[in-house]
């Protein structure tokens, strides 16, 4: 029988093995919300001697990230500049279904989901400048770090049509291998996972943040988890047969408002191989949560009929809102907001929260409704028509001030949409 003091060592160092695997840093960029656009940001440095600081509206499904080089004046001088060669082994890995070539260079699309068109230019690749936290759970105490390797496409002015005029092109983070947190995880061997929460507001003086490599502990410990799962139907503008979307999607069982189920064919919550159409997604780039117009109907349907019993009064629409009230009949809780009725959105998964019932991620009505001038406020649920590609797109309003996690090295996506009743913000960035 082996020794006491030989099981002692070799499990240390067992645990020493896993210990060292990832690196217990935690990588985080600066959020901040266009309020007119309703869409979300960051801001870092691309480059050395020189470098220029980019500001890229943040694409949880777009293919590449891009930029306006020379509206920034960024340009081939930097010194860890290099374009990724067409035909090569990299370009290969980074576009496995299939490329084309500019020039020389490894072709790839810049693009928006509302541009009016596709903007083919060269992949290339340099040093960028992000922030790591000195402490554990900390953003007071930041340092900076450099990530050797940052792929993106310089493009022009047409793909920019519809961002925020703060920015000048998007960051990528997507599924795919040439994603900023995909570099960020290769590079300083932190997890395959990253957590957004984005701010409702910047009017503060906090922005929100993009954690890499894991989520503040004293938020993850209060994540409600569901699987994410593969769309077999690519959502990309241009795309190969049998080519799988990028996106984030998760399984929704059903909706809940206060209780009571809203109707629809259970079959638009699944993927309609034939069709490439189905399922639920989220998204950075939707201001608002966007639903197939059968499960919208019975949605606000439901909602107005709650709404009514609490004594809601119910104004006309301001579009593209269908369902409106007048502010001086919601009573507004300091905790979660304007008090209406709840939303649960019933997810694959078990809860521990909730004694291993399924997921649930539970909306209030900080999330839930958008005031759109001092007498009116509205139900931030969109009609996305009777032929959308994605049955749900749970957009950044429903998102807004709770932590929500991709994990990749589980395979699962994370919210925590009780930190609202806890009265704890997540946005808590200071001024970068």
């Amino acid at each position: 029988m082996a020794s006491t003091p030989f099981l002692l060592c070799f499990l240390l160092l067992i645990i020493s093995a896993f210990s060292f695997h990832f690196s217990n840093a935690t990588f985080v960029l600066p959020i901040v919300k266009d309020n007119t656009k309703s869409q979300y940001y960051t801001s870092f440095l691309v480059g050395t001697r020189p470098s220029t600081r980019v500001y890229l509206v943040i694409d949880i499904g777009n293919r590449w990230s891009w930029f306006a080089c020379d509206l920034y004046g960024y340009n081939s001088n930097s010194t860890t500049y290099h374009e990724v060669p067409c035909n090569s082994p990299k370009c290969a890995r980074y576009e496995p279904t299939g490329t084309f070539c500019s020039g020389d260079t490894c072709g790839v699309y810049a693009y928006t989901p509302w541009g009016d068109g596709l903007y083919a230019g060269g992949l290339v690749e340099d040093a960028s400048t992000l922030y790591k936290q000195a402490q554990p759970n900390s953003l007071a105490q930041l340092s900076k770090a450099s990530l050797p390797t940052f792929p993106f496409s310089c493009a022009d002015k047409g793909p920019l049509k519809g961002l925020s005029p703060h920015t000048k092109g998007v960051v990528t983070l997507a599924r795919v291998p040439f994603a900023l947190h995909s570099q960020i995880s290769s590079t300083f061997k932190v997890p395959r996972k990253f957590a957004l929460c984005l701010p409702s507001s910047t009017s503060s003086g906090y922005n929100g943040a993009i954690y890499f490599g894991g989520s503040p502990s004293y938020m993850s410990k209060s994540l409600i988890t569901t699987p994410l799962i593969i769309n077999p139907n690519s959502t990309a503008p241009i795309r190969s047969e049998g080519e799988t979307s990028v996106e984030y999607f998760i399984k929704v069982r059903s909706i809940k408002i206060d209780g009571t189920p809203i109707r629809f064919r259970s079959s638009l919550l699944s993927f309609d191989i034939k069709q490439a159409v189905g399922g639920t997604k989220i998204s950075t780039m939707d201001p608002y949560t966007v639903l197939h117009s059968e499960i919208y109907k019975s949605l606000i349907s439901v909602f107005v009929t709650k709404a009514t019993a609490m004594k809601m009064t119910r104004v006309a629409p301001v579009a593209p809102f269908g369902a409106c009230f007048s502010t001086k009949s919601i009573v507004n809780n300091a905790k979660t907001g304007p008090s209406v009725p709840i939303f649960d959105i019933i997810m694959d998964g078990k809860s521990p929260l909730l004694h291993n019932k399924n997921a649930r991620w539970r909306i209030y009505g900080a999330n839930s409704m958008v005031k759109v001038s001092e007498n009116v406020m509205c139900l931030g649920f969109v009609d996305g028509g009777s032929s959308p590609t994605t049955s749900i797109v749970i957009g950044g309003k429903q998102m807004e001030d709770n932590l929500v996690e991709i994990d990749l090295e589980t395979n699962k996506l994370g919210v925590t949409s009780s930190l609202l009743r806890m009265g704890t913000n997540c946005s808590k960035f200071k001024g970068i």
